[in-house]
């Protein structure tokens, strides 16, 4: 399984994923709580990779989480995947799994944002990226 991380100064968007790219979890996490996400997450659906986009604070988030893989006894392995448009995918996915009510429905997707943050949706497609770059067929 792979944990996919969108990194965020003040909030972190993270997906769980197998690894055909089926999502098992996904959700947004205040940043500071990341180490505990990881140990919580890792209790209760052991993953053997961790993937995290390359944009906004990665370089704050990137220590935390090696310094949590060099706590482990089980080898996890780190990737950085590019992010680049990441934002904009997430939208498109958000109204794809997330039925429009009221008037949302009549107004076109390209005039509409989300009502919420993407970043859960933003943290699968990352996890999505690095899989298709290790040649998996999604």
């Amino acid at each position: 399984m792979i944990f996919s991380i969108d990194p965020g100064s003040e909030k972190t968007g993270i997906a769980v994923l197998r690894d055909a790219g089926d999502l098992i979890t996904k959700k947004i996490i205040p940043t500071e709580s990341l180490t505990e996400c990881l140990a919580e997450t890792y209790t209760a659906l052991p993953f053997s990779r961790i993937v995290m986009g390359n944009g906004t604070n990665h370089r704050h988030l990137r220590p935390v989480v090696e310094q949590w893989i060099a706590g482990r006894m089980e080898p996890i392995a780190f990737s950085l995947v590019d992010e680049k448009f990441t934002t904009v995918e997430g939208r498109r996915l958000y109204f794809k799994y997330t039925p429009r009510h009221g008037w949302r429905r009549f107004v076109p997707l390209s005039l509409q944002y989300p009502p919420e943050p993407v970043d859960d949706f933003v943290a699968w497609i990352i996890g999505l990226r690095y899989i298709r770059q290790q040649g998996g067929n999604l």
